[in-house]
């Protein structure tokens, strides 16, 4: 397992149910008299479309967007739990069309098209040379739904680190991996680990001499007093990559 959506416990599940049909049915009630309303300037055309067959057009005017987002997540919750991948997919889609605000939606539904869904698609005695296929599919899928995530949500790093952490550990591209830590170390609030990441990414695919400009022009950035930083560690680092260049 994953992602973090976790199996509910069946009364906090029966009483979210019940929350989210009587909001259903007071939605339905309002839905005659908000028909004429324009949705929220901030929702896309795309993100209509994606709306589109899934009553959601509600969901982009003002408040409610983050009701009718829950009610989505919380059915992709229920297709999940019954490895329903089309359902889940489709659900996880219209949760963010509805609202593109939390990062929460992002990140976890991506992990779910990233490493639950190829297990679902491989269950049972399966070719070997099957396995490396549909984990680039589901891989491709996930990194498609983070670049929607960045049009809608905008920049941020904690989905550059995510697009990262897939290219690593689903599609074993290092390469890849260390861009999207370079685009995330970029980002304003980034972690400062991103950075230094990024740097030793690129060491262990032998661009050495990147990572040590890199470090160098980080370094002026990094607080002394703040123990995430590890302005410490990334001064040894520098060093040790001096060394180790020195010699060749």
């Amino acid at each position: 397992m994953y992602s973090s959506i976790g199996n509910s416990r069946p009364l906090i599940l029966g009483v979210t149910l019940v929350i989210l049909i009587a909001s259903a049915g007071m939605l339905r009630l309002w839905e005659p008299r908000l028909g004429g309303f324009a949705v929220s300037r901030d929702a896309s055309a795309e993100q209509l479309t994606a709306l589109s067959g899934n009553s959601g057009r509600l969901a982009l005017l003002g408040g409610m967007r983050s009701l009718v987002a829950s009610g989505f997540w919380l059915r992709a919750n229920l297709a999940w739990e019954h490895r329903d991948l089309a359902s889940t997919q489709a659900l996880i889609e219209a949760t963010v069309a509805a609202d593109e605000r939390p990062l929460y939606f992002w990140l976890n539904g991506a992990r779910i098209l990233a490493n639950d869904v190829p297990e679902w698609r491989m269950a049972g005695p399966v070719p070997a040379a099957l396995r490396p296929r549909v984990n680039e599919e589901q891989a491709q899928v996930a990194l498609r739904f983070l670049e929607k995530g960045l049009r809608w949500h905008g920049s941020d790093a904690a989905l550059y680190i995510e697009m990262a952490n897939i290219h690593l550990r689903r599609r074993g591209d290092v390469g890849s991996a260390a861009r999207y830590y370079r685009l995330a170390a970029e980002q304003p609030h980034a972690p400062y680990y991103a950075a230094r990441i990024h740097a030793e990414l690129l060491h262990e695919i032998g661009r050495g001499q990147e990572a040590l400009l890199w470090l160098r022009q980080i370094l002026p950035g990094l607080p002394a007093a703040d123990p995430l930083a590890r302005r410490e560690v990334v001064l040894e680092r520098i060093e040790a990559l001096e060394r180790e260049l020195a010699t060749r």
